[in-house]
Formats: structure tokens, C-alpha cells, sequence
């Protein structure tokens, strides 16, 4: 098995939750030469797709796609994927839906928070719709219904951040590679304060990530460059390497 990370970022928007943010997406070249990507980051990112053909590739390559939730910033490339099969969490999917349909119903707006960081949350709800991102209805597979994966694909539950997070363990012949999505973001900056109401569940975040944290082995965050946990050295993107 083979592995590259592709970080995008999104300068275009005026969303400041996910304006200059990099955002992490991992591929996975199987022994078979088989291709899955985990997280397509941001909607309307043409960097990904550009990223990609850089390095040879085009989404119509990809047998897999796997979110590890569905924030619009993790699955916003989907659809670009069309002979893909694509893993969502039903839970998840259905509490977004949920939200949207209660907004729908009323016929009015939300109310609008009061803190800059929650209307940005809001706003970008709004505009994304998940059931819009994930990928046609013949592609979707739910994980609850334990589909068929490679099996040296194991995924972890990591909720906090969103309400059903998995991260998604990749065994190896010689390391493991952990690809934690937001349920551990970053090397680094988990440890310090979170934005506000940026985790749906900030003691539930706290507890996933510092399990995640003591992973032995490769460790991919949603929005962070991939680094070794042994070492705490960064790994270069766009690049492929054998684990």
C-alpha cells in the first residue's frame, strides 16, 4: 500500500472559517492498484482537482471515497468522483438533514448569532447543503451497514467535533497510518483552546483527540500536513510513500 496527503486551500471565499485554511486529503493506493481518497475538502476548491492531475491522477481513477464526517470542508470534491463508491455515516447524514429540514419548515431564517465565528458556522450550513455535496444516491453506501472495505481499512469511532467522526486506519506492512479528519485537526493546536462551538461536543473532542494523539504511526489531521508521531516530523504532500 501506498500513500500520498494533498493539502488545498481556499483563499477565494469570504467564509472565514475555511478562508486560508488547508485542508487535508489522503490517498490510498492499494496493492491491487486500486485508488481511494479520504476527505474531498472544500466545495468549489478547484486546487484539488489541479493537485491531482499534477501528480497524474483524475477523479474518475477512484474506486473509494471515504468521509470522516460531513462538513462541507470534508466533502465538498465528491461529486467529482463518479465511479466511486462513497462511505457516509447515515447518522450523520441524518442529523444534517435534520437541521436543514427544520429551517425549511419554519419558512424563516435562523436567528442570527451574535458571535462572528457562529454566523460564519451558520452561513456556511446554509449555503452547502450536505445531501448537495455527498455524491449521487447510487454511489452512497452507508457505514452502519458495515459494506464491504480492503481489509487492511479499519475505522475508528471519534466523536466530538462532529456527531458521528470516524477516523480511518490504514495497516501497513511496515507503519500505520491513522487519518484522524477533525477529530484531530491539527499536530498541535487541539491542545490549546477550540473556537467557540466549533465541536458539537467539546468534552467528547477532547477525550477522542487525546486518544488519537497517542497513536504509534503516521498520523494524518484534517488540516495539518501528515507527521510522523514518532518523531513529531512533518511528511511531504503530494508525494507518494510505501507504509
Amino acid at each position: 500500500m501506498r500513500i500520498a496527503t494533498i493539502v488545498t486551500i481556499m483563499n477565494n471565499i469570504d467564509n472565514l472559517i475555511v478562508r486560508g485554511v488547508p485542508m487535508t486529503s489522503t490517498l490510498v493506493e492499494f496493492d491491487d492498484g486500486s485508488l481511494a481518497i479520504i476527505d474531498t475538502g472544500m466545495t468549489d476548491n478547484p486546487d484539488l482537482l489541479e493537485q491531482l492531475d499534477d501528480m497524474g491522477y483524475k477523479p474518475s481513477d477512484f474506486s473509494l471515497v471515504l468521509n470522516t464526517h460531513l462538513h462541507p470542508d470534508h466533502i465538498g470534491g465528491n461529486r467529482h468522483f463518479t465511479n466511486a463508491r462513497i462511505f457516509i455515516s447515515r447518522k450523520e447524514l441524518a442529523y444534517y438533514q435534520s437541521l436543514e429540514g427544520l429551517r425549511l419548515a419554519s419558512g424563516q431564517a435562523a436567528a442570527v448569532p451574535k458571535n462572528v465565528l457562529n454566523r460564519e458556522m451558520q452561513k456556511m450550513r446554509e449555503r452547502y447543503p450536505v445531501v448537495e455535496l455527498i455524491g449521487a444516491p447510487d454511489q452512497i453506501e452507508f457505514l452502519e451497514d458495515h459494506p464491504r472495505l480492503p481489509w487492511d481499512i479499519k475505522l475508528i469511532l471519534a466523536p466530538g467535533h462532529s456527531i458521528d467522526d470516524r477516523a480511518v486506519f490504514l495497516q501497513g506492512r511496515t507503519k500505520n497510518v491513522l487519518v484522524a479528519g477533525d477529530a484531530l485537526y491539527h499536530r498541535d493546536l487541539w491542545r490549546g483552546p477550540s473556537l467557540p462551538d466549533i465541536n458539537l461536543s467539546e468534552d467528547l473532542f477532547r477525550r477522542s483527540a487525546q486518544q488519537l494523539s497517542e497513536f504509534q504511526g503516521i498520523i494524518i489531521p484534517g488540516h495539518d500536513f501528515a507527521f510522523d508521531n514518532a518523531t513529531h516530523a512533518y511528511l511531504a504532500a503530494n508525494k507518494f510513500i510505501s507504509i
